[in-house]
């Protein structure tokens, strides 16, 4: 019995080897290396296949089957890699990386638009998936994180199916390679913050899959997907037309073999590539529907077609090197930019085994060479228009499939180096762990995003009279505004604009603009005075500056009265607890006379009346000039009145007795040159 399976096992073999059909060898591969797999079932499926039958072969369902099993587990490990890296908040990082994630974040959960060109398939699923997170309790930001994730995962897993597919059945190799692929520094980042490239994995890796499993195997069905997805991938994102060659190429000669060309089958691939398109009809449907988040203008014909192009792309980013310098220049980059990514030796391993593959299987090799160049020609030609480490994932994708295919040759040629291969990816993915981690926590906990918030909190209870709107420049801190005021509602009181408003209208109209005040350092007093002719500084709570073109404060009642000597003067003092151990403190300063240099602002929170050490002191909130440091007193006019806000932070189980505001300078002895403090006590309404 045992010999007559050996020879029904070996025609099986070899008739198999003969026609071509590759699909079915890891089942014998498998059973030659003692696997513990049934050889008539397999047989049984082998005539199928080759006879076209849909009998069905196994009771199990197909997902269920031994070979995903290590596959799961890898990526149940990277689930749970990637889940304790997840950015959690609103982006803060203004890391490369990170540019673009907080617009995502909000037009996740809005069902806003993007930025160009526009990603319209994204935004749909992704919002969808972003529901979902919410649904089931994650923060805002987290589930549109969250989304990256899946789509990272189900790239991953078909990767794996592919590396299945090429190793004949080598589970660990396969398993152990997509765990490396998952811990790349630019795989990582981009599966756990908010970002279009996950999408763009998932996609890369299905075509893959199909070329794979056409160039094997000719199906009219699976040719008909695999226009889908690459007119999926060309309408996500524009990078992806890349793959429309190196997947069609190789499978031409399978396609003249089975299919004759017909003009009828061309037209239903090229519905069936273009089909994918038609999500664009989202980005003007949103905005004829008045969506809160609309990038550009895409409910006009000109703004549509300009975001469908990539228009502020091409224009400024898509620059061929105009000499052999700048070739070179770019060729060193891109080295730069893989080695970064992965160690020097394994890419080289992933080459070799390329070039094993295509001796071996010509055209599925040349599917893979042909994506691995194409991507990183375009990094060479045009190393600015998109993120460099973001257009080289394909790239580093077939390295990684390389690498495994060699691994797969050396346990043929030499049963040890299975073992050998399994130590050496997973002291790979050791390293690659250890490495990469704190730079992706970095990006994901950066905690600025959250400090814009905290900034702008207060201006639901300012008291600056007047309508508000505050002006950042596009970028983090804008989006972190946004997500705030629109997404999680704990922003109130103002309308946001971004740099491309006519402020000169705003400040013509409502008196007055806001801006944090560290932005000031993008919008200096100059800058202001060039655009609106003259114009002043102060401030409508701790850390948020005002800029008008006239002084707001002439009508402050002088309250306080007490002269600095130094030519100043406090006209007016209001506080109040913010919270129970935030002290909000409002002075309005009066320049009585000219003064001959500046001066810092001293505001202190004391237990005692007068202070003899810094002990005394609880707490204290100086600044280089006032308003949060950005308007020197020698710029103001004679009579200008300024209100100028501060935040004291009462320590925890302390008796704060007064505020004591004033100012000083530092001589050239580094000795402190007061003024006269004004010391008042603290309100007892919260404390």
């Amino acid at each position: 019995m045992r010999s007559q399976k050996r020879k029904w096992y070996n025609f099986g073999r070899e008739t198999l080897l003969r026609s071509g059909n590759y699909l079915s060898e890891p089942m014998f591969y498998a059973k030659k290396h003692g696997e513990p797999l049934q050889f008539p079932h397999y047989m049984w499926q082998w005539f199928c296949t080759t006879l076209g039958k849909t009998t069905e072969i196994s009771k199990e369902p197909r997902w269920l089957n031994n070979y995903w099993l290590p596959g799961l587990v890898t990526l149940s490990i990277l689930l749970w890699m990637y889940a304790g890296t997840l950015q959690w908040d609103i982006n803060g990082s203004s890391n490369d990386y990170m540019v673009d994630v907080g617009e995502i974040q909000i037009a996740l959960n809005l069902w806003g638009t993007i930025h160009y060109t526009g990603y319209p398939l994204f935004t749909i699923l992704s919002a969808l998936l972003t529901r979902v997170g919410l649904t089931v309790g994650l923060p805002p930001a987290a589930a549109a994180s969250a989304a990256a994730t899946v789509w990272s995962l189900l790239g991953l897993a078909i990767t794996y199916r592919i590396l299945w597919q090429l190793t004949r059945g080598e589970h660990g190799i396969a398993a152990l390679t997509i765990l490396v692929i998952g811990l790349v520094e630019t795989f990582w980042v981009h599966s756990v913050v908010a970002e279009v490239y996950s999408f763009s994995l998932f996609l890369v890796a299905l075509a893959l899959f199909m070329v794979i499993r056409l160039v094997e195997h000719w199906n009219k069905r699976d040719w008909l997907i695999l226009m889908f997805v690459l007119g999926t991938g060309a309408a996500h994102h524009r990078l992806l037309v890349l793959l429309a060659p190196c997947a069609i190429i190789p499978i031409i000669p399978t396609w003249r073999k089975h299919c004759p060309i017909r003009l009828t089958w061309v037209l239903y691939s090229v519905i069936a590539f273009l089909v994918p398109f038609s999500a664009y009809l989202y980005l003007p449907f949103r905005a004829i529907q008045h969506a809160l988040w609309v990038y550009g203008r895409p409910g006009t014909w000109s703004g549509f077609w300009a975001q469908f192009l990539g228009m502020e792309e091409t224009r400024g980013l898509l620059k061929i090197p105009s000499n052999y310098q700048q070739w070179l220049v770019n060729l060193r980059f891109l080295v730069e930019q893989l080695g970064h990514q992965l160690p020097l030796p394994v890419s080289l391993a992933g080459g070799i085994g390329l070039i094993l593959l295509t001796r071996r299987q010509f055209w599925t090799g040349l599917a893979l060479i042909g994506t691995y160049m194409a991507f990183s020609a375009f990094t060479v030609v045009y190393p600015c228009a998109v993120w460099a480490p973001a257009t080289l994932m394909p790239s580093l994708l077939v390295l990684a499939l390389g690498c495994a295919y060699l691994f797969h040759w050396l346990a043929i040629q030499w049963a040890p180096a299975r073992w050998l291969a399994w130590i050496g990816l997973l002291a790979l993915s050791f390293t690659m762990f250890k490495t990469n981690l704190p730079s992706v926590w970095r990006l994901v906990r950066d905690p600025s995003g959250r400090e814009v918030i905290q900034i702008l909190s207060p201006l639901k209870s300012s008291n600056v009279p007047g309508k508000h709107i505050v002006a950042l420049p596009w970028g983090g801190s804008f989006f972190a505004a946004a997500y705030g005021l629109h997404v999680t509602g704990e922003l109130g009181g103002f309308d946001l604009v971004d740099h491309r408003a006519d402020f000169r209208s705003i400040v013509n109209k409502d008196g007055k603009i806001l801006t944090p005040a560290f932005n000031l350092g993008n919008w200096p007093l100059n800058w202001w005075t060039d655009l609106l002719g003259e114009a002043h500084y102060s401030s409508a709570a701790p850390g948020v500056a005002v800029i008008s073109r006239d002084d707001l404060y002439e009508s402050i009642s002088p309250q306080t009265n007490f002269d600095l000597g130094n030519g100043m003067r406090i006209r007016t003092v209001e506080m109040r607890w913010e919270t129970e151990n935030r002290l909000w403190v409002t002075i309005y300063w009066e320049k009585m006379t000219a003064v001959e240099s500046d001066y810092r602002v001293g505001i202190h929170l004391v237990q005692v009346p007068y202070t003899h050490s810094d002990r005394d002191i609880l707490a204290q909130a100086d600044s280089l000039n006032p308003v949060s440091g950005w308007y020197p007193i020698t710029q103001w006019k004679i009579g200008e009145i300024v209100r100028d806000d501060y935040m004291l932070a009462r320590p925890v189980k302390t008796s704060p007795i007064a505020v004591r505001i004033g100012m000083y300078q530092i001589d050239q002895d580094n000795n402190l040159v007061n003024t006269e403090w004004l010391s008042l006590d603290v309100p007892k309404d919260t404390q």
